[in-house]
């Protein structure tokens, strides 16, 4: 048999690789799936390998189409079997690449795999050639390890990304040691923000100073927390907006944190002279 046959393997010889990337959301959509193929019949071979006893393979590509086939009541499924040695981060880079392009992986799973893939060859670089992935998506997916654990269940539950959780890494490691509470308020505060909203609110919040001692927090307090945070529309005349647009451009600012940063000098300067 020559390298990379393809061949129709039945259904029952077939088990998903424990290095299979996909390990979340493998059944969400499925029912499409298994409506496509009744209509259209199985368009790509999955990719398996040898498995451990003789006769069985197990899949590296393809869970979904095999889930779907077995729904189906198919005998056979089409397949491309890799042969030689597939050590993990192989069979890794290869479930990676093809679920990429078939549908939406799971964050978890891209972190996992960048992650082991990162170990065996030390550069981010390397990872995201064999994956076909840009270059700082991957750098972002590898750095996931360094988050604190109350940052990397938000990454997991998929209430802010990787980049959110790393910003957020950041700015807690500058003031040391943070409570689960702080890290809670933090994320609250900039979860639903924008990448220029998120940097400075951040670069304003490191400049506030922190409470040296805990205190009874009332309403007043409450409203003043760092994550509690109010959005506004404002409307400006078309004059007015360029003029902001230009001089958020040289502050390197986006418009939202440029007009923030607007209201908020006005407000200050309001406080200071009523308090002249």
């Amino acid at each position: 048999m020559q390298p990379n046959d393809v061949m129709d393997i039945p259904v029952d010889l077939l088990e998903p690789s424990k290095h299979q990337v996909r390990t979340r959301g493998v059944r969400r959509d499925l029912q499409e799936l298994v409506d496509n193929i009744r209509v259209h019949g199985q368009l790509e071979p999955i990719v398996v390998v040898p498995g451990a006893e003789p006769g069985r393979y197990e899949i590296i590509a393809g869970q979904r189409r095999w889930l779907a086939i077995r729904e189906l009541q198919l005998p056979t499924v089409r397949a491309t079997v890799l042969r030689g040695t597939v050590d993990e981060a192989k069979a890794r880079a290869v479930s990676m690449s093809e679920n990429v392009v078939r549908h939406d992986v799971d964050s978890k799973d891209l972190i996992d795999t960048c992650t082991v893939l990162f170990r065996k060859y030390g550069s981010v670089k390397a990872v995201a050639e064999e994956l076909g992935l840009p270059y700082n998506k991957v750098r972002s997916y590898v750095k996931f390890e360094r988050l604190r654990p109350e940052l990397k269940q938000y990454v997991e539950s998929g209430d802010i990304d990787i980049k959110t959780a790393l910003r957020a890494e950041d700015h807690l490691s500058t003031g040391g040691a943070r409570t689960a509470e702080d890290v809670h308020e933090l994320v609250t505060a900039i979860k639903g923000m924008t990448t220029a909203q998120q940097k400075d609110y951040l670069a304003g919040a490191a400049e506030r100073p922190r409470p040296t001692t805990a205190q009874p927090r009332g309403k007043a307090d409450r409203q003043n927390r760092p994550g509690e945070v109010r959005q506004i529309i404002v409307t400006l005349r078309t004059m007015d907006h360029q003029e902001l647009r230009d001089w958020a451009a040289g502050q390197s600012l986006g418009q939202d944190a440029a007009a923030a940063r607007i209201i908020a000098a006005f407000l200050r300067a309001r406080r200071k002279d009523g308090a002249a």
